[in-house]
């Protein structure tokens, strides 16, 4: 990128994260460092410690702040998830014939961080940066049945069913319901509510908390997955992979036989 498009602010925050991560440094040490003058790094490192990014430690010094780190250890987290689950992908893919996902929630919408499609000319594609309403999707619904009562109200009470299709979940109690029901089989399925042809499902990923960290999905073409026997393979081989990936990230509950592991 040019350096025309360069915000300076964010460049000097980004230096002063990069110094720190190296090592701790008081701000005498920081101002002669990044040459930086005092009134201008105050700032910074202010603006820094109040989003919780950086903080002093008992000699005066500054250094990240765990909330930091922790931001590098969801990120690898994710990356990690990605490696773990691209193989399982293409396994769903070139059994079912169909695309399958991966996703992520970031409290209001899915995120879809990877994708194997299908080779079928009329295929579902959701590549990698696209965003879908989570009330209106499997791996979605998935996400909000995994959430803690007061989650899921908070949630509701800030996001508008709006109708999709004719099959939108748009009356809370009715989603609730559906809530319920992905709760007690561990799959979700979207019965064409984001949009009328199409058709996926969805199983969650967990790490070794048990928290829902992603999900793995698979969709297509609402027709090609409507026999039964397909859509119970289907749903079979989905739970089963997600539960390898989570055993992968130290989740211990889905998984009794490792040997099965790919």
């Amino acid at each position: 990128m040019g350096l025309e498009y360069q915000i300076k602010s964010v460049v000097r925050a980004f230096r002063i994260i990069e110094v720190l991560a190296r090592e701790s440094l008081t701000a005498v040490e920081l101002t002669m460092k990044l040459d930086i003058n005092k009134s201008t790094l105050h700032r910074f490192l202010v603006t820094l410690k109040d989003l919780g990014y950086i903080e002093i430690d008992d000699n005066n010094a500054w250094r990240l702040s765990q909330s930091f780190v922790n931001l590098g250890l969801h990120t690898q987290k994710h990356y990690q998830i990605q490696t773990i689950a691209r193989p399982y992908m293409e396994r769903l893919m070139q059994e079912f014939k169909e695309s399958a996902f991966l996703a992520v929630f970031n409290g209001d919408e899915v995120h879809y961080v990877d994708s194997v499609e299908s080779s079928h000319a009329v295929r579902t594609v959701f590549g990698p940066g696209k965003k879908s309403p989570a009330y209106a999707v499997a791996s979605g619904k998935m996400f909000l049945a995994s959430m803690k009562r007061e989650q899921l109200e908070s949630y509701l009470a800030s996001h508008e069913l709006k109708p999709l299709t004719e099959n939108t979940h748009t009356e809370i109690a009715a989603l609730k319901r559906d809530l319920q029901r992905i709760r007690e089989s561990g799959i979700s399925i979207d019965n064409e509510e984001l949009e009328i042809g199409l058709r996926g499902f969805a199983c969650p990923i967990r790490d070794e908390l048990g928290d829902m960290n992603a999900a793995l999905c698979i969709a297509g073409i609402a027709s090609r997955i409507q026999e039964k026997s397909k859509v119970d393979r289907l749903m079979k081989r989905l739970k089963e992979d997600a539960n390898k990936i989570s055993w992968q990230l130290g989740y211990k509950e889905g998984l009794k036989n490792e040997e099965e592991l790919v």
